[in-house]
This record gives C-alpha cells, sequence and structure tokens, in this order.
C-alpha cells in the first residue's frame, strides 16, 4: 500500500500568531498528508497542540536572530531523516534556510508561503532610516533567494500581487489558498447562563460589546478605534470596547486610553482562549486594520454570525463587502466612529449583513475545505 506523501514544514517559532495557528488548523486536518514541523528558533507554546493533534515536531531551540549555519546544519540532519516529499518553509528566517539547503537538496519541491505584506509603503514610511535600509536589504535577500522556491503559497490574492511586485515572483509560481477556521467553533452554542456569566466577568452586564481581536501592533490601528471612542460614547455612553491580544504596541494603547481618560471603556484583555465565546457576547466586532495577510479573526467574526465593521483595505475586501459588512475608510478616525455608530444604532436592523458575511465564510473559509486545497496542491506537485 502506498504511503501519504510526506510533507516536512519549517517555520521560525511555534508562538501563538497568526501564521502558527493557521498551519496548526490546516494539518490537523489532512486526510492523505502526512505533516512534520520544525521550529528553528525558540518559542513553542503552540507545541504541545501539535503534539497532542499527532502531528511530529522537532524543535532546534537555536540561540540569536539568525544562526544560519547551525540551523542548516541541524535541519539537514532532520531531512535526511525524515525523508521528505516536499518542503514547506514560512516566515523570513525558515525562507532563507530552506532556500540555502536547496542546494543540497534539489530533488525536494521546496514551497515558501505568502502571509503578509512585508513590503507593505506604511513600513517604510513609519521605519526611521536605519530600518528602511535595513528593510530594503532584507527585500533584496528575499528577491534573490525567492528564485531557488519551485511553488509559493499565498493566503490572499492581495498578498500574491504585492509580493509578486515586491520581489520579482513570476505569479504563475503563486497559488492562493486563504486561511480557514473550524466552522463548528462558532456554532454559537453558547448557553444563555455562560452568556450572562462572561458578561459578569467583564464587567459589562447591559452594555453594548465592540470588540477587537488581533496583535497589539501598530498596523492593527487600534489606535485609531481608541481615539474614535469619544465620539462613539457620545452617542452610546454605554459601550465598552475588548480589544484582545499581545504585542509591543500595548504601552501604546494603554497611554493612549489613559491620556483620553477611557478606562472604564476600553480594556485590553490579553491573550484569551475564548474568542468565540466572546464572539458570541458582543454586538459589533471592529478591525481597523491598515494592511494584513488574510485576517484570520475577521473570518471568524464571519462564523460568529457576529455584525462587522472594518477598514476598506483590499485583505478585508476579500472576505467581506457591503452586503456583509459596515465599511469605514482606513485611518479615518471620523469615519470609523459614523460608521460603528451607524452598525450599533442600526444593529437589529443588519441582520442580513451577518448572516451574508455567515454564508460567505461557510463557503470560502471552512477549514475541512481549505485542507482539502492543500493537499489537492501538494498532490499536483508530488507525481
Amino acid at each position: 500500500m502506498k504511503k501519504n506523501p510526506k510533507v516536512l514544514y519549517v517555520i521560525d517559532t511555534l508562538e501563538e500568531s497568526g501564521a502558527e495557528r493557521s498551519l496548526l488548523e490546516i494539518t490537523s486536518k489532512f486526510s492523505q498528508i502526512d505533516p512534520v514541523f520544525v521550529h528553528l528558533y525558540k518559542g513553542d507554546s503552540l507545541k504541545n497542540e501539535f503534539i497532542q493533534k499527532g502531528i511530529p515536531t522537532y524543535s532546534l531551540n537555536l540561540s540569536g536572530s539568525w544562526n544560519f549555519k547551525e540551523a542548516e546544519q541541524k535541519l539537514a540532519e532532520i531531512y535526511r531523516k525524515e525523508q521528505p516529499d516536499i518542503i514547506h518553509s514560512t516566515l523570513f528566517r525558515s525562507d532563507l534556510v530552506t532556500r540555502r539547503l536547496k542546494k543540497v537538496f534539489p530533488e525536494v519541491p521546496l514551497i515558501s508561503s505568502f502571509v503578509n505584506n512585508s513590503y507593505h509603503p506604511m513600513r517604510f514610511k513609519q521605519s526611521g532610516l536605519g530600518l528602511r535600509i535595513k528593510l530594503k536589504f532584507i527585500q533584496k535577500i528575499d528577491t534573490v533567494s525567492s528564485k531557488k522556491v519551485d511553488y509559493f503559497i499565498s493566503n490572499s490574492n492581495t498578498i500574491k500581487q504585492a509580493k509578486a511586485k515586491a520581489t520579482n515572483v513570476p505569479l504563475d509560481k503563486i497559488k492562493v489558498i486563504p486561511r480557514g477556521r473550524d466552522l463548528s467553533r462558532f456554532n454559537g452554542d453558547i448557553s444563555n447562563g455562560g452568556t450572562t456569566s462572561l458578561r459578569k466577568e467583564l464587567k459589562a452586564e447591559n452594555k453594548k460589546i465592540l470588540l477587537n481581536v488581533s496583535r497589539l501592533i501598530e498596523r492593527k490601528g487600534q489606535k485609531d478605534l481608541i481615539y474614535a471612542m469619544p465620539g462613539i460614547l457620545k452617542a452610546h455612553p454605554n459601550t465598552v470596547l475588548f480589544i484582545v491580544g499581545e504585542g509591543p504596541f500595548r504601552t501604546e494603547l494603554e497611554s493612549t486610553i489613559q491620556k483620553l481618560n477611557l478606562e472604564n471603556n476600553v480594556f485590553l484583555l490579553g491573550r484569551r482562549e475564548d474568542v468565540p465565546e466572546l464572539i458570541s457576547i458582543a454586538d459589533v466586532f471592529v478591525f481597523p486594520s491598515y494592511f494584513e495577510g488574510l485576517p484570520g479573526a475577521l473570518i471568524e467574526a464571519m462564523m460568529g454570525n457576529l455584525l462587522i465593521s472594518c477598514s476598506n483595505i483590499p485583505e478585508n475586501m476579500e472576505c467581506v463587502n457591503d452586503k456583509s459588512a459596515v465599511i469605514f475608510k482606513v485611518g479615518d478616525i471620523s469615519d470609523i466612529s459614523d460608521k460603528i455608530n451607524y452598525a450599533v444604532t442600526n444593529e437589529s436592523s443588519l441582520k442580513h449583513l451577518r448572516e451574508y458575511a455567515r454564508k460567505t465564510a461557510e463557503n470560502e473559509f471552512d477549514i475541512f475545505r481549505i485542507a482539502q486545497k492543500y493537499e489537492d496542491f501538494y498532490f499536483s506537485i508530488n507525481r
């Protein structure tokens, strides 16, 4: 009996972030492909979840930010041991290490992932001269080394176009497969008692709840959202904003909350394991990002049948449109405030937006369909 093809995934860390979580969700649903994971650097908060789902996982736990020579040596040993049919790298450092090893293992197809808009103009604009020079240097290395990659998988058409342009990758080498989520986690089966208990825990009884879920980094736009809150509270004083996630921008957000005297209305909840439950008690999901890969948190809100208000960036518009969400101009605090006020005021009459978003999520982002698309692609290149 022919064995299943084996795909060796190489990734920087197994920390709780979008790309790592997405790969865990996808690979755990495979039925015809055997996944094996290697993370190169320290950081393994998700490792036990991979192991619990029966996915073999190697931790190299390399020190330092790069350490490519040791990474190549240890990864080559794993290549020889596992004998993979395909190698699939994700995130920049892992991309570079696997591309450097391509000369040693030229017969094994190499795939790289496009998961975010790494060279978005905003990144250059917000960086000082030194960081801009470094980013340009990284872009050059990425462009040159991309020639060693056989195929690319992009999580959105927007990212496909942007990364192809930035790194001179031919469009016909890029396959678009979006991120997915498990619909069963967002079926709204939390009991009334559970809803009451969660609202009580968050001191949000009889409140209108705005929810944002994403990393605390500048490009996610949470600072704009906080600046929009006074205008929202003027129209809807009984409103609270919960921001779920962690990241380096926390201190800046805390400072902004204090500056605007919003300590009783805006709360940074940190990492939470109960996002589906939070979606079930929220009134509006708000997503003000400046740029994304494909926004998994937005897809979760769609699956959770939650009214959505989000920025009009192309990445968001690949998930929703004016038939499924209340759209505002990215970075426009006045428009953010106005559109969220509209959503809160008309929540009951906007049921059709929620229903359209849920149906779209079922058709486009169900995790089992996404996993099948990955398996089909791997089989197409492993003949």
